[in-house]
């Protein structure tokens, strides 16, 4: 088969990191396929990269393959444009995090792609409907590095973490849907300053842009004497990244929306029990066994309010009814739940009980296998009518 991989493939967006780790396991997983990459991006050191990950890219990058079978598409905002060839079939990996897709996407899926592969079924529910064809609708999860994230306390690489404090860590930024605004209103209602309690905040300023939220967590700690947080904005490798939930317990999301979660999932893999909001994507591997959940409530938002979404004008909003929807946690939980955490972890049994139950199955091997089947299914497929 051959394969020709669109997106990007060397910065430290969620969606790049998909890219490059999928993309190499499918080369291992099928070395009898011609497997191509075309990156939208180039490569910057400063986002330390693995080298011989990046080795490894490079060489797909200058591949000479044939007329693609497969051309895989996975950025955002989506790529609409036709293959080179008719003979090509269109697979889009595609995240949404609103509880409301875009209308005209419904129009452009069904022109442009065979198939779709969404991380959860969250999302599968909200393309289905929008009116997406269910039997183009493939749920494949979102993968994780099972040797890198199952790292030993020997070998942490972190100066970040005082790892004799009872630490909860946040993997994100500040745009309105992560739901940092809310961790931080929690935070300062949970604890004051002698409890032993610290919040990891790791923000992505370099894609995401800069934010205030350091001046706000400054001002925060000043007015009310509230427990440490630790604010990361530095480009970390992947290693320093496991090490970072390697030495915390708690990993904590209480996002209004989201997609995936594939920090959560990382974090889980190396031992961190999860406190997420509920009826998301995290609900496909967070349950009441292995986690704790935030209840929400459904809420619409106009989406002419960029400032709201923390997003820049362009063709993700193009063709968007006026509102969308949203599950708006609930804060005087989160912070119950933050205390109630913090003062029984001593108990142990109730609390770290959940870490045992942790089973985390998305390796990228299992994932690669699964990609590999939509790929085999949707090529022994008729072609599609181009429009």
């Amino acid at each position: 088969m051959i394969i020709d991989f669109i997106g990007k493939f060397y910065d430290n967006h969620s969606l790049s990191i998909i890219n490059r780790n999928l993309v190499i396991k499918l080369t291992e997983l099928h070395p009898d396929w011609e497997i191509s990459i075309t990156p939208l991006d180039s490569y910057d050191p400063e986002y330390r990269v693995e080298k011989n990950v990046v080795k490894q890219l490079k060489v797909l990058e200058q591949a000479e393959t044939g007329e693609p079978d497969i051309q895989l598409r996975h950025s955002y905002p989506p790529i609409w444009q036709w293959p080179a060839s008719d003979k090509t079939k269109v697979v889009f990996i595609q995240p949404w995090e609103y509880t409301k897709a875009p209308f005209e996407w419904q129009y452009k899926f069904e022109t442009f792609a065979d198939a779709l592969i969404v991380p959860s079924k969250y999302v599968a529910n909200v393309f289905s409907g929008a009116g997406l064809n269910p039997q183009n609708l493939y749920v494949v999860p979102n993968g994780y590095d099972d040797q890198l994230f199952n790292i030993s306390e020997d070998n942490l690489e972190s100066n970040y973490i005082d790892s004799s404090r009872f630490n909860f860590v946040y993997v994100g930024n500040a745009q309105w849907r992560k739901g940092l605004d809310i961790l931080m209103n929690s935070w300062k209602d949970s604890f004051k300053k002698f409890d032993k309690a610290t919040l990891i905040i790791k923000d992505n300023p370099k894609i995401y842009g800069q934010s205030n939220i350091l001046d706000e967590i400054i001002k925060m700690q000043v007015k009310t004497g509230c427990s440490e947080i630790v604010y990361i904005n530095d480009d970390l490798s992947d290693k320093e990244m496991a090490s970072i939930f390697k030495s915390s317990d708690i990993v904590v999301h209480p996002y209004r929306a989201e997609g995936f979660g594939m920090h959560i999932q990382e974090a889980m893999a190396c031992g961190c029990i999860p406190l997420v909001s509920e009826l998301g994507p995290t609900d496909d591997f967070v349950n009441a066994d292995n986690g704790f959940k935030i209840p929400v409530t459904k809420k619409s938002v106009n989406i002419t309010d960029l400032n709201v979404f923390a997003m820049k004008p362009g063709d993700a909003m193009t063709g968007m009814s006026t509102h969308t929807f949203y599950n708006e946690p609930n804060s005087d939980a989160l912070t119950n739940g933050i205390k109630m955490i913090y003062h029984s972890h001593n108990k142990a049994e109730e609390i770290y009980s959940k870490k045992d139950n942790i089973n985390m199955v998305n390796t990228w091997d299992k994932i690669a296998e699964d990609y590999v089947s939509v790929f085999e299914e949707v090529s022994a497929r008729q072609n599609i009518v181009r429009y």
